[in-house]
């Protein structure tokens, strides 16, 4: 069974990702019901403490087939307590819609619960944006965004890249290396020791939503782009550490 949890921030276009499927578990995360229910996608399981949300609890209950409510002050945040939800079943594959935002905290904080993954197959993605992490292994990777970046959540050992436009052969990646930055293609990723986090992403298109700041009597705006933010801290790093950086 796959398990479809949707959450917010809402910067996705359901159109565009999400696709029925037959014996798929929906779980619903505060906000993100609203969405749900616009678009007539039935609700397995509501989750979260609806503090955010433009429904009220009592419409969130009459929708979904089940509930699980929360208060607004609590340990975990809502998409915590969704994916903790979503592991109490049995399941294939767990994907996450949204999750990524300008909320730079809550979407590192996303990026952790995807080490859940050690006890289930689970990914993040929005429009432009997917995520996951591998734990040891062989993988066979398909990549059909511009960009894809690979780090270590836990050090990885006899890190080996083949068929990417940049290559690696026994590499021991630590937790605070940038070297897996802005890979571009689709390969082979092999290792034996460590989880290994994966994005894989397009650059942003400029939207008022990301803009971060505006100098108006110029007209000029900065927009938020992870690709960018990634890009510059890797360049810091080559510019340190010339001797090991292998582009």
């Amino acid at each position: 069974m796959i398990i479809k949890i949707f959450t917010g921030p809402l910067n996705y276009d359901l159109d565009k990702l999400y696709q029925k499927e037959e014996g798929e578990f929906i779980i619903g995360v505060d906000q993100a019901c609203k969405l749900l229910i616009d678009n007539k996608i039935k609700i397995d399981l509501a989750v979260g403490d609806f503090d955010s949300s433009i429904l009220s609890k009592e419409e969130v209950m009459t929708y979904a087939a089940e509930t699980v409510m929360f208060d607004s002050i609590k340990n975990y945040t809502d998409t915590d307590l969704a994916i903790r939800e979503a592991l109490k079943r049995s399941h294939d594959e767990i994907v996450i819609y949204g999750g990524i935002g300008k909320r730079l905290d809550h979407t590192y904080a996303n990026i952790l619960l995807l080490s859940f993954g050690s006890y289930g197959n689970i990914k993040m993605i929005n429009d432009d944006t997917e995520v996951s992490v591998l734990t040891k292994g062989i993988y066979n990777i398909e990549n059909s965004y511009k960009y894809i970046s690979f780090y270590a959540l836990e050090d990885i050992l006899d890190l080996t890249l083949k068929g990417f436009k940049y290559e690696l052969n026994n590499h021991n990646l630590t937790t605070l290396s940038p070297l897996g930055t802005s890979n571009e293609g689709s390969g082979t990723v092999n290792f034996s020791v460590g989880k290994l986090l994966v994005i894989k992403t397009n650059e942003w298109k400029k939207d008022p939503k990301w803009v971060l700041f505006q100098k108006k009597e110029r007209g000029d705006c900065c927009t938020f782009s992870w690709v960018v933010l990634a890009s510059q801290i890797n360049q810091a790093f080559k510019d340190v550490h010339p001797q090991i950086y292998t582009k």
